[in-house]
């Protein structure tokens, strides 16, 4: 009889420690707990693993031939900036410039500067690039995975966006909206999704598959509308 009465004083006491640990601490935090849990997913990261594993082990046809797989300009996107190009002054971070794509929780400031390691920062508008809102092209390049969810300013997550997305570029009293038209994949060295248009978006860039820096995912947008903060 009294060990049944320790045992049902024990499992009361335990109740009495987990319930109030349960409703104060983990039911509030639910969604940060298993945000990462349900955007992890075991058959794509399988995938990318099986990938790294055969490009490393099984030689393609052109190592076999003996091609090589570089072209003629070995510089990368990030690497194409002329050294003789000058910033006069970083007009985006003046205005608190930061970039929204609510489809896939990114938010983060973007930075100006002349060398790649501006991503190190954040998110780096290409200084050759438009300016948001301008007709021409907006150039944002992002590291992949030298950030992680559930941090918002990683480019982690860019493979999800769809067409028909929205991104949103906030400043100091100016919030432009460009809409996803198209999403594709070029080489590293593909400078080509640099160059002006004439008409008005945004093109975001980082790298691809997920944990290589092989190719380049572009993203571009369409300027839909401009908004005033009011």
């Amino acid at each position: 009889m009294k060990k049944i009465f320790k045992t049902f004083v024990t499992i009361t006491l335990i109740g009495l420690v987990l319930i109030p640990l349960f409703y104060y601490i983990l039911y509030p935090n639910y969604n940060k707990l298993i945000g990462p849990i349900k955007r992890f997913d075991i058959q794509r990261s399988s995938e990318e693993i099986m990938f790294q594993i055969l490009t490393t082990v099984v030689p393609t046809r052109d190592k076999v031939l003996g091609i090589s797989d570089t072209v003629s300009n070995s510089n990368s996107i990030e690497e194409s900036l002329s050294k003789d190009f000058v910033l006069e002054r970083k007009v985006l971070e003046e205005m608190n410039t930061r970039i929204l794509i609510n489809s896939i929780e990114v938010d983060g400031l973007v930075y100006e500067g002349l060398e790649s390691k501006t991503m190190d920062r954040g998110f780096w508008h290409f200084p050759t690039s438009n300016l948001p809102g301008q007709k021409g092209n907006v150039v944002i390049i992002g590291h992949r995975y030298a950030k992680l969810p559930p941090q918002k300013d990683t480019f982690f997550n860019l493979d999800k966006v769809k067409v028909g997305d929205k991104i949103q570029v906030v400043q100091s009293d100016i919030e432009y909206t460009y809409i996803v038209a198209d999403t594709r994949v070029v080489e590293k060295n593909d400078i080509s999704i640099l160059q002006d248009f004439t008409d008005y978006r945004i093109t975001l860039v980082t790298c691809t598959p997920l944990w290589s820096a092989k190719q380049r995912l572009v993203i571009v947008g369409k300027l839909d509308k401009l908004y005033q903060n009011t």
